[in-house]
Order: C-alpha cells, then sequence, then structure tokens
C-alpha cells in the first residue's frame, strides 16, 4: 500500500492504476479515486487539493485497499461501496441490488423539473413507475414542493429504500407504495406519468457489465419481448389514470415519460401512439442516445 502520507496527486494515480485492472477508461479511473478519497476523508476535492500532503490513517489505508478490492476482484459497483449517489438536488442511498441511479436518468428528469417550472404549474400529482431507490420521485418532489409524488414498485426492499431516502433529504410530499404497476393505484388521478421500467432485452443478459450482472436486479433491468413488455404495460394502462390538465397540454408538456433503451425509440414512439397519445417524442440524452418517449394525451 502507498505511504500513509503522500502528495494527494500521487495518491489519486496510484489508485487509479490499480482500478485499471478493472475500467477501461483511464478518466473514470481517476474520477474514481478522488470520489474514494473524498468519500474516505470526508473533505472536498478542492480542500485535498489545497493541502500539501494527504495523511490517511491505518484505518483508511485498509477501508481504501478493501474498496479497491471489492472493484477489481469482486466487479462491485462504487456507488453501493460509497452507499450514496447524488441525484439532482437530493442525495440517494443505494444498496444491492437495488438499481444505482444513472446520470442519463438524471438528465431528462431535470428536463422535465424544468418544463414544469416555467409554465408555473403547481399542485401536480406525479406517478413515477418502478421507482427502486425513489430518485426520480424524490427528484421531482423536491423540486416541486407543490406538487405529490408517489413512487411505486413490486420490490419491498426498494419500497423501504425509498422511505428511507425521502427522510433522509427530508421531502414529505413524496410517498411510495408496493404494487406490481398498476395495480394498487386509483384511477384518473395523475397529471403526469414518469418511469425507468425493466427494458434491457432478455438475450443481452449475457453481454452485460459483470458489476451489473453481479450485483443488481435482474427483474429491475431485464424485460421480455425485447424488452417491451413492461413498457407496453405502462402505455396500454396510462389513459386510466391520467386526468386532464389544460395547463400542460397548453405548454405541449408530456404527461407520460419513459426511459428506454437506444434501440427501442421508434417502436416505443408507436406503441404511444397505437395508445390513443397524439404526440410522441423521442428525446436524446447528451451522448446522441434516444433515452426517452414521452407523449401527449390530449383527452376530451
Amino acid at each position: 500500500m502507498i505511504s500513509s502520507s503522500t502528495t494527494i496527486f500521487t495518491l489519486i494515480e496510484h489508485i487509479a492504476q490499480k482500478l485499471a485492472a478493472r475500467y477501461d477508461d483511464y478518466t473514470l479511473c481517476h474520477q474514481y479515486a478522488w470520489w474514494m478519497v473524498q468519500a474516505i476523508k470526508n473533505e472536498s476535492q478542492a480542500l485535498l487539493i489545497g493541502q500539501h500532503t494527504i495523511h490517511l490513517s491505518d484505518e483508511q489505508q485498509k477501508k481504501l485497499a478493501l474498496w479497491i478490492e471489492k472493484q477489481v476482484q469482486e466487479e462491485m459497483p462504487l456507488q453501493y461501496l460509497l452507499g450514496s449517489v447524488p441525484f439532482n438536488a437530493v442525495e440517494i442511498f443505494v444498496e444491492p441490488p437495488i438499481l444505482i441511479p444513472r446520470p442519463e436518468t438524471e438528465e431528462w428528469v431535470a428536463s422535465l423539473t424544468e418544463m414544469v417550472q416555467k409554465t408555473g404549474a403547481s399542485k401536480l400529482s406525479i406517478l413515477d413507475l418502478c421507482t427502486g431507490s425513489g430518485c426520480i420521485a424524490l427528484a421531482l418532489a423536491k423540486e416541486l414542493p407543490e406538487s405529490t409524488c408517489i413512487g411505486i414498485d413490486i420490490s419491498e426492499q426498494a419500497i423501504a429504500l425509498s422511505n428511507k431516502n425521502a427522510k433522509h433529504n427530508n421531502i414529505h410530499n413524496a410517498s411510495f407504495i408496493h404494487s406490481d404497476l398498476y395495480n394498487q393505484v386509483p384511477p384518473y388521478t395523475f397529471d403526469i406519468i414518469v418511469s425507468n421500467p425493466p427494458y434491457i432485452d432478455e438475450q443481452e443478459w449475457p453481454y452485460l457489465d459483470g458489476a451489473v450482472r453481479k450485483w443488481e436486479d435482474k427483474r429491475a433491468l431485464i424485460a421480455p419481448d425485447q424488452g417491451l413488455t413492461i413498457i407496453k404495460k405502462i402505455i396500454v394502462q396510462a389513459s386510466r389514470y391520467l386526468q386532464h390538465n389544460e395547463l400542460l397540454i397548453k405548454n405541449e408538456i408530456p404527461q407520460l415519460w419513459i426511459e428506454i433503451d437506444h434501440t427501442q425509440g421508434a417502436a416505443v414512439q408507436q406503441l404511444m401512439y397505437d395508445a390513443g397519445f397524439t404526440k410522441a417524442t423521442v428525446i436524446k440524452d447528451l451522448e446522441g442516445k434516444d433515452r426517452v418517449v414521452a407523449g401527449i394525451m390530449i383527452k376530451k
């Protein structure tokens, strides 16, 4: 192990070299190295850089060595080791096997939040299907404090974690229900439905990164029918649970948002049209990949 007292940049480079045995992207190795040291020292990157040397106690050195070993030897995601991740304006606790929130999801949730805020719409009722850690529902509830958000998940562990995250972020306008999609949900109640459902084709499972296959919940990732089974159920039944909102329609804000695999844009767009949506838009992420299909349904 490296000396207990060294410069921060020497330490970061040392950790990055160790992580390179697991990750191909050396930039990512450096980013993960910074996150690990910041968490272990409980200090910001700026503060660490400002110090001439960094001292690690024996306990801190052991923790750092364990975290490196867990990632390299067991392919454990760093986020599970750190215990939490930032997601827009909230901090989300993560624990295996509940899915780790992804930056791609964070992007479109921020876009939806901004669209709603610009209209001045308030007191919306939002349903988050397949809520997982609760990150989407809680991020929306935090930024739209007059609205109410309900998160749904088939996993009791996910619901427990969502409630833990709501308490941690001191959010009182979000609640969570154990349910298989809409089963425990009253109809014609919501202004917006959002979902990051299982959407990966079953045949893709063997080719996913080992960290995903070994540590994250397969039920929350994989769906039959080329990954479309859960998405179809959400879309087909959505009209029963969406209420007419003139302000959202006037401002062309979609009332149904579904995250997808980058190969599913056209198929999911067509599913929305088949279900009676008057407009369905495929939204790309920052990497230029299809990431969300958002639909508008004008109800008479």
